[in-house]
């Protein structure tokens, strides 16, 4: 029940980006969803009534609802309220489409990038047949294997979700977050998550986060509801110390630059920091110092 940080200035930005980008291609990948978040205990209730109370969280909550209220499906003892403002973005529609557009532009290359055949010239960076005065590095995980940023701070965590379908459950359209999140996508399928492991940093699916997962589904869906794993993903979000973006020019290489570090919150961060990472190229604008990787010097 905290707001993300800039949360006030990032959501319009990203929905004003994904509306722009459904408008261009004829696609929708913006789904303004409601997200209904049920208290697990009565001082999670408590906490709420505070939060409601102060004047930072205006227009960031509906009303709270009494217990046993909502869904007959969900088990619900100690009330729930909604968090107003949420949404979700199809990003796998959103990249193919946009691999696909580029593509037949010629300018996207489907390849595992190499940072040793990157060389630097005396006016330009040289690789494998291009020229450019600009490198934007938007590698996530893989800047660990960057040579001229791993040294950046940076705390990679885990996140598993799951894929289920259910022949007898059916939820309203919204999102319903208790120990985890449930997403219903209105085909008897449903989107649950997601963990966080910063020990484990595999790309590979986990036994564990998988009973993790159902046993959070199952601590508040009524046990007559049964679901089978159809999916298990994994992905590693690319996270820093002080939860802020990573964005700016190498200190010492002129032409490198980086956007990274959007962590969990990706979808809702992207379009604003790309947004002042292009201000900050084409038009010298300064980039705000939270973000900028001159705080690390």
């Amino acid at each position: 029940m905290t707001k993300s940080w800039n949360i006030d200035r990032l959501l319009p930005e990203a929905e004003s980006t994904y509306r722009q980008i459904e408008q261009h291609f004829g696609i929708r990948i913006y789904h303004p969803t409601p997200l209904q978040r049920y208290c697990q205990n009565t001082d999670d209730a408590k906490r709420f009534q505070r939060r409601a109370r102060n004047p930072r969280y205006k227009n960031a909550f509906g009303p709270f609802s009494p217990a046993d209220d909502g869904p007959e499906a969900i088990l619900n003892p100690h009330g729930r309220f909604e968090i107003l403002h949420t949404a979700y973005v199809d990003l796998p529609q959103l990249i193919t489409t946009l691999h696909s557009y580029f593509a037949k532009k010629g300018c996207f290359r489907d390849e595992t990038f190499s940072h040793e055949e990157l060389i630097k010239e005396t006016t330009h960076w040289k690789y494998r047949g291009l020229q450019t005065q600009r490198v934007i590095f938007c590698e996530g995980i893989g800047l660990r294997e960057n040579p001229w940023f791993q040294s950046l701070p940076f705390s990679p965590a885990k996140g598993e979700t799951l894929i289920l379908t259910s022949k007898t459950l059916q939820l309203p359209q919204a999102i319903y977050h208790h120990i985890k999140w449930i997403l219903p996508y209105g085909d008897q399928s449903f989107r649950v998550g997601a963990t966080y492991d910063e020990s484990d940093l595999s790309a590979e699916p986990t036994k564990h986060a998988k009973q993790e997962l159902l046993h959070a589904v199952h601590s508040f869906i009524k046990p007559e509801h049964e679901f089978v794993v159809q999916k298990h993903l994994a992905g590693i979000r690319p996270s820093t110390p002080d939860a802020r973006p990573l964005l700016g020019q190498h200190p010492n290489q002129a032409g490198l630059y980086i956007l990274n570090g959007l962590g969990s919150k990706g979808a809702s961060v992207a379009p604003e920091m790309s947004r002042q990472l292009i201000e900050h190229l084409l038009n010298d604008k300064p980039l705000d110092p939270e973000i900028d990787i001159a705080r690390f010097s």
